[in-house]
């Protein structure tokens, strides 16, 4: 780990030119991110009660999104994560070569079912601050190998665990077309659901072979720059060369395991988002800024308003519980067919200077041919976004089929139905006491 010459911090990690390390970087405390926020009621009472007291109207949400279930049990993430963590084997397998333990690894989580595997060097900054999990929090934090992290500095974490496996999943391409819509949330949540189980298994293969794999300590993003998962746009999301901004970023793994490290990558992502927008004219709730980057915690980048995006959910439940607008509105994110390999292909090899005007004659084409707004019609397993969620549209039985005179809107050609948002993006915020 390089450090800076006549001192004993480390240098700020290169995270690739989307993000720019410009002052100190202080460890995040996991008890003041969202979900913890939330669970604690300091976020409202209306997004406090959607997130922990409501099922959902959705069979498929309740049996794969981490709450709004009518019994945690049928949640199987939530059963994995509950599962008593597993002891390192004492027979410890030798590695001589790290760069083929970082191949063979790699094989292993994509035969797991992992769609995007890299390895990251670990860097005090990318670690959350060493502070207690709130008692009855969800998700992450049943992750948290809190009896190895507690009395540990970050610096001293890095030291014993230099390594990060980033392993993760891709959200279904053609489900994502109906966000804002169940059938997006499903492509969202099945997705976590997956990540969740292939990181288990890949933990449990890591202490087989007699090393350490500890979950929910680094931050997901930080290490997904650093390890080549993609670049951060402006939409606030990794964007992967293949995947574009559909890929899930569940916690990944540290380890003393013998790793080669990957690198931050240029696929064009820092250019492109100068230019395009698209993610916030679409945003429905204004959370994604249209200007330029900022410094936040030492980092400059782009800050979208993460409050007004988390707030609106409640109050759109009828209609979906995952946005996902940014993410599916993306120029990258498109089908990996020949054309857009080329394209992703030119732009990441394009000299810098000349890219601002390629960046504006691929935006025009994307203009053209997929338009600025996405609202395309998906029909899957019975479920159809052209027709309006809700009890006309059968959602309370998990069902969008045609039955009949049940649906008093018809759906209008190829076009999904959304609800309007972008109109009054404060009320949502306003309307919690």
């Amino acid at each position: 780990m390089a450090v800076t010459p006549g001192t004993e911090t480390p240098a700020p990690p290169y995270l690739g030119r989307s993000v720019r390390i410009v002052g100190p970087v202080a460890n995040v405390d996991m008890n003041q991110t969202p979900h913890p926020k939330n669970s604690r009621g300091e976020l409202g009472k209306a997004l406090f009660n959607w997130y922990r007291n409501t099922i959902s109207r959705d069979p498929l949400t309740r049996v794969s999104a981490p709450n709004h279930f009518a019994d945690s049990r049928n949640f199987l993430a939530s059963v994995v994560n509950q599962a008593p963590k597993g002891k390192i084997n004492s027979r410890q397998v030798p590695v001589s070569d790290p760069a083929a333990m970082t191949r063979h690894i790699k094989a292993v989580a994509h035969h797991m079912g992992a769609d995007v595997v890299t390895v990251a060097r670990a860097h005090p900054s990318f670690l959350y601050a060493a502070s207690t999990p709130p008692s009855g929090a969800r998700d992450v934090y049943q992750n948290r190998a809190g009896d190895v992290y507690q009395g540990r500095t970050p610096d001293q974490m890095v030291e014993r665990y230099p390594y990060i496996i980033v392993a993760t999943t891709a959200w279904d391409y053609d489900k994502l077309q109906a966000h804002r819509h169940y059938i997006g949330d499903t492509a969202y949540h099945v997705s976590q659901m997956k990540a969740q189980l292939i990181l288990k298994a890949l933990e449990g293969y890591i202490k087989e072979l007699g090393y350490a794999a500890l979950r929910g300590m680094s931050n997901p993003q930080a290490a997904g720059l650093a390890s080549g998962v993609g670049e951060l746009g402006r939409n606030g999301l990794l964007i992967h060369r293949k995947f574009g901004a559909r890929v899930h970023m569940p916690d990944p793994i540290m380890t003393d395991l013998p790793l080669v490290p990957d690198q931050p990558v240029d696929n064009g992502v820092e250019d492109f988002c100068k230019i395009c927008r698209k993610c916030a004219i679409n945003c429905p709730t204004n959370s994604v800024p249209f200007g330029d980057k900022v410094v936040f915690n030492g980092v400059e980048k782009y800050k979208i308003n993460w409050l007004t995006c988390y707030k609106v959910r409640p109050y759109m439940d009828a209609h979906w519980g995952s946005c996902l607008t940014c993410a599916t509105v993306c120029p990258f994110t498109k089908p990996n067919v020949w054309w857009r390999s080329l394209t992703v292909w030119a732009l990441s090899t394009c000299p810098i200077p000349a890219r601002p005007l390629l960046v504006r004659a691929l935006k025009a084409i994307d203009d053209r041919f997929w338009g600025t707004t996405r609202q395309t019609r998906v029909r899957w397993l019975g479920y159809d976004s052209g027709i309006k969620p809700g009890e006309q549209a059968c959602t309370v039985a998990g069902c969008t089929a045609e039955h009949g005179t049940a649906h008093a809107a018809e759906p209008m050609g190829n076009i999904g139905y959304y609800a309007p948002l972008k109109e009054n993006t404060n009320r949502f915020v306003k309307r919690d006491p």
